[in-house]
Order: structure tokens, then sequence, then C-alpha cells
């Protein structure tokens, strides 16, 4: 195998299987012309000196700019010697100089072959003026200069192919990214609000309010008919969910009869109208618009036309928010997902080896009521108040707002993640209705399922339970029960963010020997605000 790699040459690559043509020829040349004898020392120092040339450039040499330095010498005394054996011996040693002229051009570009063009003639002239030169033409030196040059930019021309080539095999993913990357950069510096989608929701209904009154209005995506996720409201605080079923109904029909459709319906503000209007860009989300005011204001037909025209001018924009804050939410994921990493596995652990240590002195410090002992459990229990603050740290970092899943799936892909470490039998049940709920409460409910089953393993358990509901009306409601040992469970999870949420928690010992941590909470702000109109 390496006996055949040698003869066909695999070792050369394209520049030096040329530069070995040239000079073959310049054998058969000077063979031909008969004048072999006198041509051979100008075609061993050409040969010779590009291939130290070559030789030098395939060897680690760290300070470039002095090999640059002894390559050119070099190759500027190969064409020299090219430009002394053509004067000397006339065509029979004319094309010795195509060689350190494509050496030339391939190593330096523009500038190498022009000046393996002005050392060759150089050395030309300087034969010329010795008198020791053969009848030569004026003709055949430009024909020869011009050989000189041709492959000179050739072997430039060459190289910038080799070089374009090896860019393209680099990383044509991460060569692709950047042009998208400095394309959206371009495109966010031409929108007045960038991409980004809430922000330019946001202004599009305020710049509507001005052309149609409304108490309440809001821009909702749907990425099917089943889901609708909030990305401005205007005049509320909450999302107008009493409209889901009228809204999936009408995003359920044929794309091409959606028209602004007017929903009656009553709620704390008594009988109302929703103007909707749904519009689909390309194969994204659908864009959805709902502005809504008291029945007894129904939409003029200019209005209907204002509301549509601004979702159809809305809907690519915020396409394209949704997509850049994709892209901006898997980096952001990616580093939240490291940082509690870390933290799980270093100090965590650590925090955990520390409280096994200081359990195993209190067993040894006497009963309670002793100094050493109540001291140790006062330790204890501050300890065990920092890995709770650490487990929450860690769930803030793993839990994200995600557009296109609920608290449901992000909490169950946790709880499945628990269950395959720690080996607890984990079952979980997920009533989740069309809306998304509050980011605060996904939150809190999220830390304390984690909380609860962290504590389940602490006592013990076996098997954990966990249903969540939450439907379009009413509170979300959670419930975690585990078959542990109630005596080593904590017996209050008790935050003041329950307060502020206007939670209610209750903590239990069921008849079949579980307990169960429950928690009902409504969604912040469900009284819509904003004056009727």
């Amino acid at each position: 195998m390496r006996v055949l790699r040698l003869l066909t040459l695999g070792w050369l690559d394209a520049s030096g299987k040329i530069r070995l043509a040239f000079a073959v020829l310049s054998v058969f040349l000077a063979v031909a012309t008969g004048s072999f004898v006198s041509s051979l020392p100008w075609l061993l120092t050409v040969i010779v000196l590009d291939v130290v040339v070559d030789a030098l450039d395939r060897m680690p040499i760290a300070r470039q700019g002095l090999l640059d330095g002894v390559v050119m010498a070099l190759l500027a005394l190969a064409a020299a010697a090219a430009g002394t054996g053509y004067a000397s011996v006339d065509i029979g040693a004319a094309l010795l100089v195509l060689i350190p002229a494509y050496h030339f051009g391939s190593r330096f570009r523009k500038a190498g072959y022009l000046f393996s063009c002005i050392a060759s003639s150089a050395a030309f002239g300087a034969v010329l003026a010795t008198g020791q030169h053969r009848e030569l033409t004026a003709v055949g030196f430009i024909a020869w200069i011009f050989s000189a040059l041709v492959l000179g930019a050739l072997g430039a021309w060459n190289q910038r192919l080799v070089d374009e080539q090896e860019l393209d095999e680099a990383d044509p993913a991460a060569r692709e990214a950047i042009q998208l990357i400095q394309r959206l950069h371009d495109l966010s510096e031409e929108m007045s609000t960038g991409l980004d989608a809430p922000a330019g929701a946001t202004l599009a209904l305020d710049l509507l309010s001005a052309e149609v009154p409304s108490s309440r209005s809001a821009v909702l995506v749907a990425s099917d008919t089943e889901h609708l996720v909030p990305v401005a409201l205007r005049g509320s605080t909450r999302a107008p969910w009493h409209l889901s079923e009228a809204l999936s109904t009408i995003l359920a029909s044929n794309a091409g009869s959606w028209r602004p459709t007017e929903v009656p319906f009553e709620d704390e503000l008594g009988r109302r109208v929703a103007l909707v209007v749904p519009f689909a860009y390309g194969n994204g989300p659908t864009t959805v618009v709902v502005v809504e005011r008291g029945m007894d204001h129904s939409f003029t037909e200019s209005e209907r036309k204002a509301v549509a025209e601004v979702t159809r001018r809305l809907a690519p924009t915020v396409q394209a928010g949704l997509l850049f804050g994709n892209l901006r939410q898997y980096a952001s994921l990616e580093e939240r997902n490291r940082i509690a990493r870390d933290i799980h596995d270093g100090i965590a652990q650590e925090l955990a080896a520390l409280g096994y240590q200081v359990d195993a002195l209190r067993s040894q410090a006497g009963p309670p009521g002793t100094t050493m002992r109540d001291a140790l459990d006062g330790l204890r229990e501050r300890l065990s108040d920092a890995m709770a603050d650490l487990r929450l740290h860690i769930t803030d970092l793993r839990v994200a707002e995600r557009p296109g899943s609920g608290l449901g799936a992000v909490l169950g892909a946790a709880v499945q993640s628990f269950g395959s470490m720690t080996g607890v039998r984990t079952t979980i049940t997920v009533s989740e209705g069309r809306r998304r709920l509050d980011p605060r409460v996904e939150m809190l409910v999220h830390r304390l399922v984690m909380d609860v089953l962290a504590d389940a393993q602490g006592a013990g358990a076996r098997n954990a339970w966990v249903t969540l509901s939450s439907s379009v009306v009413g509170p979300a409601k959670v419930m975690v029960s585990h078959d542990g040992d109630a005596k080593r469970a904590r017996r209050t999870y008790h935050t003041s963010a329950i307060d502020d949420l206007g939670g209610t928690l209750a903590v239990r010992n069921e008849s079949n020997g579980r307990l169960t941590v429950s928690l009902s909470i409504e969604e912040p702000g469900a009284v819509g605000s904003g004056r009727a109109v």
C-alpha cells in the first residue's frame, strides 16, 4: 500500500504535482532540443531549491516571519537560476521559470509571482550584460515573461480555491449560523422594536387603541387550537381565557375562512363583546388579536378592518420575535442547566455530607435538652434551611418559561428525572387546561413539588404521587403524597410566596398512611382590571 501511494504521488498536494509536471516537461524539452547536458545544472538547481522550500513549509517552525523570509529568498534564487538558464541555453531551459513562478504565486499570491518575474528578468539581464548568451529574440523574451506571469497567477488562484475549500469544510453549520446571526442583527436594527415579540405586540396594541377604543386587548399566539400563550396585554393583567373555547372553535376551522369575529360573553364587568382576529403567517404559529368592550358598543366595519390590518402587520413581527427568543432561550437554558448542575454536584453534595456528619454527632451528644445536643440541633436546622434555599435556586435555574409547553410538561419531566435518579417510584397525573399559569404560580408549584419529593426521599418513601389540576377558570391545585415515615418528614412547607400569591397550603396524614401536601392558588390578577367602555 505504501509503495502504491509513492507511485501514485499520493503524498504530493496539487501544487507539488503541477510543479513536478513542469520539471518533467523541462527535461523532455531539453532532450528534444539536444541541450539536456547544458540545461542540467540549472534544472537541478531549480528542482533542489523547490524541494527545500516544500520541506521548510512542512516543518513546524514557530517564527512564521523568519520562515517566510527564507522561503522567499530560496524561491528568488530558483527564479534567478531559471532566468540564467534561459539566457544561457535558450529554448531548452525556457520552462524552468514556471516552477518558481507557480510556487511563488501559491505561496505569496500576487506579490510572489511578480517578485519571481523580477528575479528571473534580473538574472536574464545580467547574463545579457556579460555577453555569454545565445541568440535571443524580443518576442521570445516577452512570451517567456508572460508565461511566468500567467502560471504565477494560476498558482495564486489555485491556492485561493484551496483556502476557500478548507474554510467550507471546517464547519459549514457554524459559518451558516454566523451569516444568519449577522443578518438577524441587521434586521433587528431596522425594526422599531427589534426582534422582541412582546415589545412589538405592546406597541401594536397601543397604536390600535387610538383607532379602536377598548377596555381590554391582548395579543395571543397559538401553535395549535388547544394552547394559547399571551404575548402582550393592555388594560388587564389577565389574558382573556374566558374566550378560550370560542377561540379554539375559530382556530379549528379552515384558515382560509378566518374573518374578524365578534364573540359575546359575560364576566365580572357584565355583558361584553370581544372582536377576535386570527392570522397565520406562513407555517408559524397563529397570531390572535382580541379587543373587548361593553356589549352596548358594537364594533363598526372600519374598526374591524383596522384590527385585521394590525393583526396582518403584526403576525410576521411576532413570529420573528418568537423564533429569535427561542434561539436566546436555548443558549440561556444551556447556561442555566450548567450552573444548576454545578451547584447540585458541588455545594449541595458537600452540605448534604456535612448534614450527615452533624446527625452522627447529634446521636452521640445525648438526649434532647442537653447543651451540646441543642446546639447541634440548631446547627442541623440551619443546614436544612441552607439546603432548602439551594434547592430553590436550582429550581429557579432549571425552570424557564417555554411558550410551547405548560407547567405539566415541565413538572412531568422533573418528576420523572427525580424518580430515575433516586429509585422512588413516582406517579404524576396532570389535568391541564388551555391556559398558561402565571409564571410566579408555576415557579411556586414546581418548588413545592420538588421540596416534598426531596423530603419524601429523606423519609424513606418508596412511592410518591403528584396530581396537578388547572382549568380555564378556578384555582390551580397541586397535591403531592408519599408513603415515607411521617415522623421524619417536614410538617410545614409554608413560605411568604404563598401568602403573597393568596394560596392555601395544607399538610395532613391520610388514613392509608400517606403524607399529603396540597396547594390551591388563584392566578394573580384573576379579576380583570380596566374600565368598561
